[in-house]
């Protein structure tokens, strides 16, 4: 029977959640999105335990982690990754990341070469200039955006489960109460520091020497990397490769659910051989 153990790491006064399957196996940690929380992963920790010591964390400002005046920028979240990595002694660990948790895969991946084994990126939030739409130096959240964020957080965990349901009829029903709970848990504050644009792929993805995936859906589900800018990043990312889900949208792992998980399996195994020793 799977078992899922709690724990935190101190990192500058702010406590860092986490969760982990445990075992000397391969080391996987897994980053979740903007508003999620670690336990969102749902059933994907539970499938890999068996082969991989699974660690979940819950990104600064996000389910039971702390937030101090700094902020929860990518920078700052990197530090905490690496911290997580340090002070539990992870030797070559796998990231998996999904959004903005893919955008920081990335850039630990990139910034700790010879530390990270392999990344798996699922829909990270990035575009191509020619894709943005003019900003006028507006880099944060705006008013309207957190009002709507606001008024998740502020709902009754019943009735944003059900609209969880009605807006995605294709996910699992498991997927629904935790993900409403994650939005319930978020630290509104967290809007202030993470930016919209930060760390463009074009200066992440050339950094990349580790093996990885770059997981995409069909924007006109909602998915953000176009095919365009899919092919554009895994021709800078060398040893990157992109798997396109169709039919599945931002969350692509909860809309094509077997789909990714076999293509993060498939991955996973053409690692080879793992060593506790490094």
């Amino acid at each position: 029977m799977a078992q899922l153990f709690f724990g935190s790491i101190m990192r500058e006064g702010v406590r860092i959640q986490y969760y982990r399957t445990g075992g000397e196996k391969p080391p996987l940690i897994m980053l979740h999105g903007l508003m999620d929380n670690a336990l969102s992963w749902n059933r994907i920790p539970l499938l890999l335990e068996v082969e991989y010591d699974v660690v979940l964390v819950d990104a600064r400002g996000h389910g039971m982690s702390g937030l101090d005046a700094r902020g929860a920028g990518l920078d700052i979240q990197a530090d905490d990754v690496t911290a997580v990595i340090e002070q539990l002694h992870l030797v070559k660990p796998v990231l998996v990341g999904h959004s903005m948790g893919a955008a920081l895969a990335g850039l630990v991946a990139a910034r700790l070469p010879k530390v990270i084994r392999g990344a798996v990126l699922i829909d990270p939030p990035w575009r191509d200039e020619e894709e943005l739409i003019p900003s006028n130096g507006k880099e944060r959240y705006d008013e309207t955006f957190r009002e709507g964020f606001r008024k998740i957080k502020e709902t009754n965990l019943e009735v944003l489960m059900a609209k969880g349901r009605a807006e995605n009829p294709g996910w699992d029903d498991s997927e629904f109460s935790q993900w409403a709970r994650a939005r319930q848990q978020f630290n509104l504050d967290t809007l202030n520091t993470v930016m919209i644009r930060a760390f463009p792929w074009h200066e992440i993805a050339p950094r990349l020497t580790c093996p990885g995936l770059l997981i995409t859906g069909d924007p006109e589900y909602g998915a953000v990397i176009t095919p365009a800018l899919g092919e554009k990043i895994t021709k800078a990312w060398r040893k990157g490769k992109l798997v396109h889900v169709p039919r599945a949208g931002h969350s692509i792992h909860r809309d094509q659910f077997v789909f990714v998980m076999q293509a993060i399996s498939s991955f996973l195994h053409s690692l080879g051989k793992w060593s506790p020793r490094g």
